[in-house]
């Protein structure tokens, strides 16, 4: 087998986006020629093969593991890509959520990520390229140490949670911002900003939860070796753990969603009153104003030269009496 700088990947023509090989000390390299006969061979130490879906000669490729399971073979052609997980006595496999990445740039959205776990080998299927696989690839290459493929899976995995951790941050980062500003002494409207904030969090949710159903159900499987139990549980706690910082961080949207509705509300109540009050003192002025604007005989002061200015008076004696009334009012319910 010829191997290549860990610089170099396998590019061209072929669904292997990189094949790497780790020794029995679980240092890597990566593999230049794929070969079959060679990835199934008993030299010490294992493979992890990565493959791209949207290739679909990848499926011969395959169709042709006898040593995995069908179970396993059938969820690597399979498209579902809701997040599960099963295992028997020699393999485990599934669907996880991972983040996506553009070229360099990592996206906010969540892309399912097929893996199979056996002794000798590792496979894991893609159609959009997620952060956690570029991410463990290139530590590998940088000398971690991953000396069994249930080592590799569980790095995947972590990464895979601990960017969910890190958005999660950054959900916070936004919501602190809002509080910020729901806590200022003026009014604002952030409830469009905090429903995008709390949609997000949503979608976090169910792909957390989905994982935190998968994941403790295979971790406590009559089926699963005791390796592949040990890892399984670590990783339920990892799941576990980021749950309830979502659960905190969903609380304290509602919070900050109640707080801003009700700021509004008192907004809107301060507004009223006042138009409350204006209309209240406009009363008495537009009535006064309307019986002198009638056109019938002996009219007030109609033949008087200080008519207007009288009236005016009227108007204005009117709204200082309408004015104390509501003194007067709000002096005896307080």
């Amino acid at each position: 087998m010829k191997t290549m700088p860990s610089s170099v990947a396998i590019v061209g023509d072929s669904p292997f986006l990189w094949v790497m090989r780790f020794d029995a000390e679980g240092a890597a390299t990566l593999v230049a020629d794929h070969d079959s006969a060679q990835l199934d061979s008993d030299a010490d130490g294992y493979f992890w093969v990565h493959l791209n879906v949207a290739d679909l000669r990848y499926r011969d490729w395959v169709a042709g593991r006898r040593q995995m399971p069908a179970e396993a073979r059938a969820l690597l052609i399979d498209q579902d890509s809701h997040q599960r997980l099963d295992a028997d006595e020699q393999a485990l496999w599934g669907v996880i959520a991972d983040y996506g990445r553009d070229l360099e740039r990592e996206e906010d959205v969540l892309r399912p990520l097929r893996v199979v776990v056996t002794e000798r080998c590792i496979v894991t299927a893609r159609r959009y390229a997620v952060e956690s696989t570029a991410a463990i690839r290139q530590s590998a290459l940088d000398g971690q140490r991953l000396r069994a493929p249930l080592d590799l899976f569980e790095a995947l995995v972590t990464r895979s949670l601990v960017s969910m951790d890190t958005g999660l941050e950054k959900l916070l980062a936004r919501f602190n911002k809002i509080e910020d500003r729901v806590l200022d002494d003026e009014a604002h409207d952030d409830r469009r900003d905090l429903g995008a904030l709390r949609r997000q969090t949503i979608r976090l949710r169910r792909e957390l939860a989905d994982g935190q159903r998968v994941f403790s159900r295979a971790a406590f499987s009559p089926r699963v070796s005791p390796p592949a139990h040990a890892t399984l549980r670590r990783l339920t706690q990892r799941f576990d753990s980021l749950q309830q910082e979502l659960q905190a961080v969903e609380e304290r949207a509602r919070l900050l969603q109640d707080e801003i509705v009700s700021n509004l509300t008192a907004e809107t109540n301060r507004q009223l009153y006042v138009l409350t009050i204006l209309g209240t003192l406009l009363m008495p002025p537009t009535l006064v104003s309307g019986i002198f604007g009638m056109n019938t005989k002996n009219l007030f002061f109609a033949d008087n030269e200080q008519g207007t200015l009288y009236a005016a008076a009227l108007c204005l004696a009117s709204a200082a009496a309408a004015f104390f009334a509501l003194m007067w009012i709000r002096r005896r319910d307080s």
